[in-house]
């Protein structure tokens, strides 16, 4: 029993760093494009901040595909069926360039009229919808992507992903700099330079992750012949596992775009000091998202096999793990709130507030850590319907109209909003564990 127990943990550092390093740098592509951008103007950071939301927001819910993707090739990785797996993963490939051109060419035509929706500045809407037309070239690629990265990580590689987003990393930050700034002989493009660069970036990373599942050396390969060749029963099963994952992440997104719309009418320092712990925040939940990856994997590969007993072993590992990390975070947000603050700026009201949000953060981690392997587990079972029907409620029982209360009939401090974002997290951890610990999730077929 301890060597099987040596063997999870080995398996699970090995999925869940490259995992975290991965989200960490994808995190960073954005924050390279502000943090450049930021030395222009107020209208360009406005223009970038907002379209780099809106984009963030589209990829990350039609990205969602992958789910199933991941569920299925893990299955039949674990079952030793490497012709079905490639097969499904071909498939959901063929699909996400369908979906990436869709998302491109609408996003391109109703730019305009999505700005001209949001704001009233002239000049934000002008640059915005630049900016977010070029990204949108990029996005054809950027939901593949994501695919193709979900595909390789039901294979048990994290690896390739996260050497993905270094390239596209390293090739925006480059990018950023010569076009926006105009060096070494580049052109001064200011914001159009960072889209360019932005989108670009999204580009190589896809050609990275391509070239690799083409080549097959990545434990798993794509027919580039037969990406387009779907077979109906595979690509109902791909789209039924995915369609709920889909949905949460809608929901999940959603409603933290209009909480955001709401907590404005807090004030500018409350928004602004908001805004600074999410900056934060984002970064904390980087070991759950990564210790989640890893109980999708060996969940569904442990069930491929059979071997019930090892996947309940990973998911409880995965679980310990990302709770261990996550509550370390916590104490160090409870700690030093206002030391951390004072790295994401200067002014000491916004910075003060903002410490106070997160310090009432800390107590999300370990229930955020909870919730998030918990329901990567169960997808990695093939429950996707699961973790959406928790999110469901969570969002829109708890969430939103504990918000609107403190936003629009208390007018509370911007700290209640933290406080029920903790209680969430805590309610929508003890919901997936409650179904995860019913065990429904180790009867699921997928043929």
């Amino acid at each position: 029993m301890k060597l099987e127990n040596k063997n999870i943990r080995k398996q699970i550092i090995k999925l869940a760093w490259p995992a975290i390093l991965e989200m960490m740098l994808h995190t960073l592509v954005w924050t390279a494009d502000t943090a450049m951008v930021g030395r222009l103007n107020p209208v360009a950071i406005s223009s970038v901040n907002l379209s780099s939301q809106i984009m963030f927001t589209v990829s990350n819910i039609l990205g969602a595909f992958g789910i199933g993707a991941t569920a299925m090739v893990s299955r039949y990785i674990g079952s030793k069926d490497r012709q079905r797996a490639e097969e499904i993963a071909s498939q959901a490939v063929g699909f996400s360039i369908l979906i990436g051109l869709s998302v491109g060419i609408l996003g391109i035509f109703s730019t305009d009229t999505l700005f001209k929706w949001i704001v009233n500045d002239t000049e934000v809407i002008n640059q915005g919808t630049m900016y977010l037309k070029i990204v949108y070239i990029g996005a054809i690629f950027l939901i593949p992507l994501m695919v193709g990265n979900a595909v390789l990580r039901g294979a048990g590689n994290t690896v390739i992903p996260l050497v993905a987003a270094a390239f596209a990393n390293v090739f925006n930050i480059i990018g950023d700099y010569l076009l926006i700034f105009g060096k070494f002989g580049f052109p001064e493009m200011g914001v159009k330079g960072a889209a360019i660069a932005t989108g670009s970036a999204q580009i190589v990373g896809a050609l990275v992750t391509f070239f690799f599942l083409i080549r097959g050396k990545s434990g798993i390969k794509i027919d580039i012949v037969k990406i387009f060749v779907f077979k109906l029963e595979s690509l109902k099963k791909l789209i039924k596992l995915s369609v709920p994952a889909i949905f949460e992440m809608f929901m999940n997104e959603g409603s933290r775009l209009v909480s955001s719309f709401w907590i404005a009418q807090l004030g500018t320092v409350a928004f602004a000091a908001h805004s600074l712990a999410v900056a934060a925040e984002s970064i904390s939940f980087m070991p759950g998202l990564g210790f989640a990856i890893a109980a999708t994997t060996l969940v569904g590969q442990n069930l491929g096999s059979e071997n019930v007993e090892k996947a309940e072993l990973s998911a409880k590992k995965s679980t310990e793990y990302g709770v261990f990390f996550m509550g370390l975070i916590g104490i160090v947000f409870f700690v030093f709130p206002f030391q951390i603050m004072r790295l994401f700026s200067t002014d000491l009201k916004t910075v003060g507030l903002a410490a106070q949000c997160i310090r009432v953060g800390a107590f999300e981690q370990i229930p955020m850590a909870l919730g998030m392997v918990m329901s990567g587990a169960l997808k990695g079972a093939g429950d996707t319907r699961g973790p959406f029907k928790i999110s469901l409620i969570t969002n829109l029982l708890v969430r939103m109209p504990l918000i609107f209360i403190v936003v629009f009939i208390i007018k509370g401090h911007i700290a209640y909003v933290w406080a029920i974002t903790a209680f969430q997290f805590l309610v929508e951890g003890t919901l997936m564990t409650i179904r995860y610990k019913k065990g429904n999730w180790k009867k699921i077929k997928i043929e």
